[in-house]
């Protein structure tokens, strides 16, 4: 495998707030596990922020109530901070500007599918998480900030390539694991070492990025949610700028998701089973 170096950090950066952001799935929870023991030479955060999008799957907010109690225990306490519902904003779409998420259309262009522009996860993620340091480091909107915070992120080695550094100047991007050369598998292991249960990825109910494995997967376990991503389905249908003409879809079939005959892949090694959309997903904040 190659091994990709963490994005360089100043020697002279003097760190005024430290903090974990957290999704709940095994590399964030790894990292505020080794956070709060003090493994790896990982840093000892102030505080760990959830941004929720409330359209998280239902075990994410299982184990975000385990992991809380857990990390206030260990001397860092979670914050949940959310914008909003992606699923409320949608439904009031027609009153103004959601943010759109990388659902599929038909391009002539391309003569295929394509995702739509991704925004959601700034919107609902980083953009609440940076309001929320602001906050924590004292400052008021438009004020400038001249504080540094440093955010540590859960990515692993095998998806450094998701590494990206913060937009905005005060705020410096840490990626622990990845510096101490941590594959998913070895934060598998630390979970499992503190006993405690291994999460399932973290993502939105309705996220495009899913495959047919995921999907076939909770239709089969969990029917009502696989109900409430197919109503989400069939409410973005018609809010593309092209409208009837190029409907939406949550899958790249362009087929409704309640109808569609998914198709599991091969079984793979897990060093390879991340799901591609997931390393394209430009922020690196989700499914971690």
């Amino acid at each position: 495998m190659v091994r990709i170096a963490a994005p360089k950090r100043p020697s002279n950066l003097m760190s005024d707030f430290t903090y974990i952001s957290v999704g709940f799935g095994v590399q964030s929870t790894a990292l505020l596990i080794c956070s709060a023991l003090g493994l790896y030479k990982v840093p000892r955060a102030d505080k760990g922020v959830f941004a929720d999008t409330q359209g998280e799957l239902s075990w994410v907010y299982e184990h975000a109530e385990r992991m809380g109690k857990w990390s206030l225990e260990h001397g860092i306490p979670l914050t949940r901070i959310t914008r909003g519902s992606i699923e409320r904003d949608l439904e009031n779409a027609a009153q103004g500007r959601f943010a759109s998420i990388p659902a599929f259309t038909f391009s002539e262009e391309e003569a295929d599918a394509v995702p739509l522009r991704r925004q959601c996860t700034r919107e609902y993620k980083v953009d609440p998480i940076q309001q929320w340091v602001r906050v924590e480091l004292g400052y008021r909107p438009r004020q400038r900030v001249k504080k540094q915070a440093v955010g540590l992120i859960g990515i692993s080695l095998d998806e450094a390539d998701r590494m990206k550094d913060s937009r905005v100047p005060w705020i410096q991007n840490r990626y622990p694991l990845v510096e101490a050369n941590l594959t998913r598998d070895d934060c598998i292991k630390i979970i499992a070492a503190e006993g405690i249960p291994i999460p399932r990825k973290s993502a939105c109910v309705f996220c495009p990025y899913h495959d047919d494995d995921y999907w076939l997967s909770l239709k089969s376990t969990h029917p009502a949610e696989f109900e409430r991503a197919c109503l989400f389905d069939e409410k973005i249908r018609n809010l593309s700028r092209g409208g009837l003409k190029h409907p939406l879809f949550l899958h790249r079939s362009l087929v409704p998701l309640r109808q569609v005959e998914f198709k599991p892949k091969p079984r793979v090694p897990r060093q390879i089973q991340t799901n591609m959309n997931f390393r394209n997903e430009c922020e690196g904040a989700c499914a971690t």
